[in-house]
């Protein structure tokens, strides 16, 4: 893998994620409570954990927004002590207490009250948050997409069990076609059922692809067998996931390089 500039915490919360709503607010969330815990672990005193936690409140809603520089929080003294209550040579105090945690490229600015840092140090520190964010999108993701293959494999079990009472003798061909459809999906057996979270995280790309060809063959069935008045859900109303969250788990564990190759390390087959 070439060396981008970025790391896998940019690409699981930073500028390089695919992730927004819950799933993103879910992740900021655990690394803002890591990061209270390694600096409280390294020594951090009183007034700076009170000030760290402020900037990480701060932090958060940053985030959760997408910036193009995302570890970066900017504020006023004054603006810590109202928030605080605290006054003016506690905030001080915490500010430099906090120093050996962050990077601040302008030290003056920053110790006489005109705030700019930036949280990278303490996020990445040893790049054990990046596992842990990656394992909790992981199963999380995991988890929602069992749970949802599960239940359209169930509705097409009970649709097929329901054929002589429900299809129309004219949907033979259609029938045929789904049928040959469901046949080829059940073949590939690419995941053990029930389906088992570690298996299914292990590898979230092909069981993304798998449940792509479940959809299909799934909204087939509703389509031609599911009758008004019980109204059969498509499989996308089962599974109700942000478009971000499937395009996190099909990029997988490559990344994509920001700017464009003059000369690539090795040439790629293209097929057209």
């Amino acid at each position: 893998m070439w060396d981008d500039g970025l790391t896998r915490l940019d690409y699981l919360i930073g500028e390089e994620t695919h992730l927004d709503g819950a799933d993103l607010k879910r992740l900021v969330h655990l690394a803002s409570l890591d990061a209270m815990r390694r600096a409280v672990v390294d020594g951090l005193g009183e007034e700076g954990g009170l000030v760290l936690q402020i900037l990480l409140l701060l932090w958060k809603e940053r985030a959760e927004k997408r910036s193009e520089t995302p570890y970066i929080i900017a504020i006023r003294d004054m603006d810590l002590e109202a928030f605080l209550d605290l006054d003016e040579d506690r905030v001080r105090e915490g500010l430099r207490q906090l120093l050996p945690f962050v990077r601040v490229d302008d030290l003056d600015l920053y110790l006489s009250g005109d705030i700019e840092l930036s949280l990278e140090p303490l996020l990445e520190k040893d790049g054990r948050l990046a596992d842990r964010l990656d394992l909790v999108w992981r199963t999380t993701h995991a988890r929602e997409l069992i749970e949802a293959a599960s239940e359209a494999e169930e509705a097409v079990h009970c649709y097929l069990g329901q054929l002589q009472e429900r299809v129309d003798p004219r949907a033979g061909d259609r029938l045929a076609v789904l049928q040959t459809w469901w046949r080829q999906y059940l073949s590939k057996e690419r995941f053990t059922r029930p389906y088992d979270v570690l298996e299914v995280r292990s590898d979230l790309c092909a069981f993304e692809d798998q449940v792509s060809e479940l959809a299909l063959v799934h909204d087939g069935f509703v389509g031609l067998l599911a009758r008004a008045d019980e109204y059969g859900a498509l499989f996308s109303e089962r599974h109700q996931l942000a478009p971000g969250a499937r395009l996190q788990a099909l990029r997988g564990s490559y990344r994509v390089r920001p700017d464009r190759l003059d000369r690539p390390s090795r040439r790629l087959e293209v097929v057209r």
